[in-house]
């Protein structure tokens, strides 16, 4: 997997692989736990903040 990032399930505690770019774009992740059936999304009011965290950060890697 390339760019993905990995979380703990809310739900299972299994792995959440997220890919920060596909989130920003509305992409959900589910939790790779074929049990549980969670999945991780952002909300639409959250799309603005998380996208400019990302910008942000992008501008201190690149220092």
């Amino acid at each position: 997997m390339k760019d993905y990032n990995e979380i703990q399930c809310p739900d299972c505690g299994g792995k959440i692989f997220i890919d920060a770019k596909l989130l920003l774009q509305g992409s959900s992740f589910n939790c790779s736990n074929p049990d549980c059936g969670a999945s991780v999304s952002l909300s639409q009011s959250s799309y603005q903040v998380a996208n400019n965290a990302m910008e942000e950060f992008e501008k201190l890697k690149g220092k």
